[in-house]
C-alpha cells in the first residue's frame, strides 16, 4: 500500500534515525496492519512499526490499545468490514496518515531502550529498598 508519506520525521534513538537499525522489510511501507484476534500482552512489533514512522491499524484489544492508543487506527477484531473501513479511511486521507506517522514516532519513544531501562531501574530500586520499621 504505497500511499505517499514521503519524508518521515524521526526522533533520535529510534531505528528510523539509524540506518543500520532499520528493518528493510518495513522501509517500503506507509502503514502497518496488526490483525490479531487473540489476547496480546504487549505487541513489540507494533512499537517497531511505529519507530519506523508507520501508521498502524490495529485490532482493538486492551493490551494493544494500551501500547498504541491514539497513535493508531483501531478496528473491531474479527470484523472484516471494520478493517476495510479503517484501511479505506487511512488510504484516502494523506493528512491523517502523516499525523499518525508523527504520533507513531512519538509513541514509540515511550518504549525506547533508554526510557524503559531507566523505568526498570527505578522500579527495581523501589521494590528492593530495605524496609525501615516505624518506631
Amino acid at each position: 500500500m504505497g500511499v505517499g508519506l514521503g519524508e518521515r520525521p524521526a526522533p533520535s534513538g529510534l531505528p528510523a534515525d539509524h540506518d543500520d537499525r532499520k528493518d528493510p522489510g518495513l522501509l517500503n511501507f506507509d502503514a502497518f496492519v496488526f490483525t490479531t484476534r487473540g489476547p496480546e500482552a504487549f505487541g513489540l512489533v507494533l512499537i517497531e512499526a511505529q519507530a519506523h514512522g508507520l501508521a498502524v491499524v490495529y485490532s482493538d484489544l486492551s493490551g494493544v490499545r494500551e501500547v498504541v492508543g491514539s497513535a493508531g487506527v483501531a478496528y473491531t477484531p474479527g470484523d472484516p468490514r471494520s478493517l476495510a473501513v479503517a484501511l479505506d479511511q487511512l488510504g484516502r486521507d494523506v493528512h491523517r496518515r502523516k499525523a499518525l506517522s508523527t504520533a507513531a514516532l512519538h509513541n514509540a519513544r515511550r518504549f525506547d531502550i533508554i526510557t524503559t531501562g531507566r523505568q526498570l531501574r527505578e522500579l527495581t530500586l523501589r521494590v528492593t529498598k530495605p524496609h525501615t520499621p516505624k518506631s
